[in-house]
C-alpha cells in the first residue's frame, strides 16, 4: 500500500474515528486504526466491537492495501502543524513509512487482517433525517441517559418514528426527557430501537447543524448505521424493551407554575451550591405569583429566596435534585418554563412556554422526600 493524502484532512478524519479507540485494550489491534484503499480514497476504520467509526479521505492511491496502525500514535504525528500531502508507504516486516515535508517517521504496524471486520448494515428501514434535528433531540435527552450497568435496557436512547413522529427519550428511573421532532417525516416505516449512549455521544459531536445536511439512518434489527458525507457510523442496538414513556408522564395536574427558564436556573445553581452529595435537594413553595426556593444542608449552610411567577393556586411544596432540574433548563430555548405539580410526592414535568406549554420537550422529574 502506498498513498499521498493532504494531511490536514487525514488529520480530521483521524480525529473523528479514534474517539471510539481505546489506547489500552485486552486486544491489541483494539488501539490500532485500520487505513484501506479504495477508489481514489482511504477509508480510515476505529473500533470498540461495539461501536465501529468510518471516515473517508480522497488522496492518490499510488498501491492498493490495507494497514492497521496506532491510532493514538498517528493522531499525535498528524497534530504537528505543517500541511501538505503525506505519504503512507508499507516496508518490509509491516513498518509504515510516514512522511510529510523533509520529515520521515516509521511506524510498526499490526496485520491488517486481525482488524475485525467491519458489520454491514445493508437491509432493514432505511430513511433520511436531518442532521441539525437529530443533534437537538440528541442533546436535549442524551443526559437521562442511565449510567448503572445493572439497567442494561436503559443506558441508551430510545429512537422511534411511528406515525410520522420522531421521537427520542432516555431515562434513568429517577427523570426522564423526551423530545420530538417539530415536523412529521413522510413515511409509513416505524423504528423502535434504543441507541447505546455511546454512539449518541458520537453522533451529537459527528452531526453538522447546517439545517441542509442530511444523515442516512438504517435500521436492522440488532444495529443501525448513520451514513452522512465522509462518514459513517455503526452500532449494535441494545437489547431489551424500553419502559412505556407514554404511561410514564403523569396525565393530571392542578397546579400549573410558570417561570422565567434564567431566574430559575440561577435559584436552582445557588441551592445546588447549598447542598453536598449527601442532602442533595433544593426545596420549591409555591403561593400565588411566587416561588420560594430553600437548599438547607447541614454542615454547608442555607439559602433561601424568593422570586416572581405566575400561580395563583394554593400553596405546595415539592423538593428535586438540583442537578435534574439544571440538566433540563440549560436545554430549553424559550425564555419561560412551565412546571406542572400534583402534590409534594407525585412527579413534576418541567416543559417549555410560550403562551401555552410546549409538548415537543417534556422533562419528568421524581421528587425527592421532604
Amino acid at each position: 500500500m502506498r498513498i499521498q493524502v493532504p494531511k490536514t484532512e487525514l488529520a480530521s478524519a483521524v480525529n473523528k474515528v479514534k474517539s471510539v479507540v481505546k489506547e489500552k485494550s485486552a486486544l491489541p489491534i483494539l488501539s490500532h486504526l485500520l487505513l484501506e484503499t479504495g477508489d481514489s480514497c482511504v477509508y480510515v476504520t476505529g473500533t470498540d466491537l461495539k461501536t465501529t467509526l468510518i471516515a473517508k479521505v480522497d488522496c492518490t492511491v499510488e498501491r492498493p492495501g490495507t494497514l492497521a496502525v496506532n491510532g493514538q500514535r498517528l493522531a499525535s504525528l498528524l497534530g504537528e502543524d505543517e500541511e501538505g500531502d503525506a505519504i503512507f508507504d508499507i516496508e518490509e516486516d509491516g513498518v509504515v513509512l510516514f512522511a510529510w515535508g523533509n520529515t520521515e517517521t516509521r511506524l510498526f504496524s499490526m496485520p491488517a487482517d486481525d482488524f475485525p471486520p467491519v458489520k454491514k448494515v445493508e437491509a432493514g428501514v432505511a430513511l433520511s433525517f436531518s442532521q441539525a434535528v437529530l443533534r437537538r433531540l440528541f442533546q436535549k435527552t442524551a443526559f437521562a441517559i442511565c449510567t448503572e450497568q445493572g439497567r442494561y435496557n436503559l443506558t441508551g436512547l430510545l429512537f422511534e418514528l411511528r406515525g410520522g413522529k420522531l421521537t427520542v427519550v432516555a431515562t434513568d428511573g429517577r427523570r426522564m426527557s423526551l423530545a420530538a421532532a417539530d415536523d412529521p417525516v413522510d413515511t409509513d416505516q416505524e423504528i423502535k430501537v434504543i441507541i447505546p449512549a455511546k454512539m449518541v455521544t458520537e453522533l451529537a459531536s459527528l452531526f453538522s447543524s447546517d439545517p441542509e445536511a442530511m444523515v442516512d439512518v438504517r435500521v436492522e434489527s440488532s444495529h443501525v448505521a448513520f451514513s452522512m458525507e465522509g462518514m459513517t457510523a455503526i452500532s449494535a442496538l441494545i437489547e431489551g424493551s424500553f419502559p412505556n414513556y407514554e404511561m410514564v408522564i403523569p396525565k393530571k395536574h392542578d397546579k400549573e407554575v410558570v417561570v422565567g427558564t434564567e431566574a430559575f436556573s440561577r435559584v436552582m445553581r445557588l441551592g445546588f451550591k447549598m447542598t453536598n452529595d449527601k442532602f442533595r435537594n433544593v426545596r420549591l413553595c409555591m403561593r400565588p405569583d411566587v416561588m420560594q426556593v430553600v437548599a438547607k444542608t447541614p454542615e454547608v449552610g442555607e439559602y433561601t429566596e424568593e422570586i416572581p411567577v405566575e400561580y395563583s393556586g394554593e400553596e405546595v411544596e415539592i423538593a428535586f435534585n438540583p442537578i435534574y432540574v439544571l440538566d433540563v433548563l440549560r436545554n430549553v430555548e424559550q425564555e419561560k418554563v412551565c412546571l406542572l405539580l400534583k402534590d409534594t410526592a407525585s412527579p413534576g414535568v418541567i416543559k417549555p412556554y410560550t403562551d401555552a406549554p410546549v409538548d415537543n420537550y417534556v422533562n419528568v422529574v421524581m421528587p425527592i422526600r421532604i
